[in-house]
């Protein structure tokens, strides 16, 4: 009964590492996702600086043709001045005109501003580029790495998992339904040491011929109160190292 005690103590501790290795697995995709969502944020600043810039382009551009067609429209109502022979028509044309010049030296105004804006942009643009260039970078490397590291843990995974299913076919059909029942319940401690005159699991304490009963080692005893499988602290100790 000893041995199959200690198959049961195998095959928890190999449930705790999978637990981790299962963990582990998930995670991976996780960060990876976080990965990609920083690469796509800064992919979508770049797409809107560069959007800026050439809105910046677009808008100094229209505001120069506008200015070519005031231009022209100066340049009639200048010769309209001159050539007017009522000098209310005259004073009217000439008003126009400055009026025009006017809006023409305030859209080149901010023809300048955006031309400049535009400027900023281009560098700040650069340097973006070179970020993405590093995200990226980084980003191929970290998925190259999480499909490294998704084979090994798998691999891991493999060999535990055949070496619990060695473990517990040492084990009867009622003791291994006992025993998964309780690791389900109870995950990683299905089996506890007796720690003095108590429970490893719940505390409760037990009585002398509980004890008794388990240091003989002849049967499955359970703790009365949570039910968990109780071994005693050597046994524990013997089988209990953490599975690498």
């Amino acid at each position: 009964m000893e041995a199959i005690l200690a198959h049961l103590i195998r095959a928890q501790q190999v449930d705790k590492r999978l637990t981790t290795l299962a963990r582990r697995l998930e995670s991976l995709p996780v960060e990876l996702g976080e990965r990609e969502s920083t690469m796509a944020a800064l992919e979508a600043e770049a797409e809107e600086l560069e959007a800026e810039k050439k809105a910046c382009f677009v808008r100094s551009t229209k505001l120069e043709n506008e200015c070519g067609t005031r231009e022209e429209r100066i340049n009639k109502l200048e010769k309209q001045a001159v050539e007017a022979r009522d000098p209310s028509s005259a004073q009217i044309a000439q008003h126009e005109a400055g009026t025009h010049r006017q809006e023409n030296s305030d859209a080149q105004e901010e023809a300048l501003e955006l031309l400049e804006r535009a400027d900023g942009l281009a560098v700040k643009r650069e340097a973006m580029n070179d970020r993405l260039d590093e995200a990226k970078e980084a980003l191929d490397a970290m998925r190259a790495n999480v499909e490294a590291d998704a084979a090994e843990l798998q691999a891991e995974v493999d060999t535990l998992n055949a070496e619990r299913a060695e473990a517990v076919a040492e084990v009867n059909t009622t003791v291994r339904s006992v025993f998964q029942a309780l690791a389900d319940k109870h995950p990683g401690k299905a089996v506890v040491p007796v720690k003095g005159n108590s429970c490893g699991g719940c505390g409760t304490n037990l009585t002398a011929n509980d004890r008794v009963r388990v240091q003989a080692a002849k049967g499955i005893i359970r703790c009365p109160s949570c039910t968990r499988i109780l071994v005693m602290q050597d046994l524990w100790t013997k089988m209990s190292e953490p599975v690498q």
